[in-house]
């Protein structure tokens, strides 16, 4: 196993929920020679330090303005850099509404903003569906109208945002989904 694959595999086990075993996983699970075989001394350790096997410890995150969240769960790692930011609507396969496009960019601002934040992990809810797209029962003739919005649930510029973040933001999705949402 090259040191590319390794990497990968510490990272995804560090990243799993603490619910889906590694064996769910094989190829991204490292193969206890492959471990043990590692010099102390490679590149990686000399530049990035000892990665923890342990799973990090989250705690809940609200915006820059102490609001809390409806449909999304924000999530910070405590001593790990990582935000963690899951789309929770699994009983809708986490499909957008205005309120879900409008809570995801202030999770992604606030990431953005802290500077203790390296990486940004996207996720949803559930095994059926990382994300099914806006929700069809919500929309009528005039679009998708909430409260404060023009029929429209504005998800281009949530992708804008989301590549013009200056930190990289990785969507964890179950090993056996497939994701269509392409402009991830």
């Amino acid at each position: 196993m090259d040191a590319a694959e390794r990497r990968l595999a510490r990272v995804t086990a560090h990243l799993l929920p603490s619910s889906l075993p590694l064996a769910s996983a094989p190829l991204l699970a490292p193969s206890p020679a492959a471990a043990s075989s590692s010099p102390a001394g490679d590149s990686y350790r000399r530049v990035h330090g000892d990665v923890s096997s342990e799973p990090p410890e989250w705690r809940a995150a609200t915006d820059e303005d102490g609001k809390g969240f409806v449909d999304i769960i924000y999530e910070k790692s405590v001593g790990e850099g990582i935000a963690k930011i899951t789309i929770n609507r699994p009983d809708r396969r986490n499909a957008f509404r205005p309120l879900t496009v409008k809570e995801l960019m202030r999770a992604f601002n606030d990431a953005r903003d802290d500077g203790s934040i390296g990486v940004v992990i996207l996720t949803g809810k559930g095994s059926k569906a990382f994300c099914s797209g806006g929700d069809q029962a919500l929309r009528d003739s005039d679009g998708y109208v909430d409260f404060d919005s023009f029929g429209r649930l504005n998800v281009l510029d949530l992708q804008v945002q989301i590549r013009r973040l200056p930190k990289p933001v990785i969507a964890m999705l179950v090993v056996d989904m497939f994701c269509t949402w392409c402009v991830i």
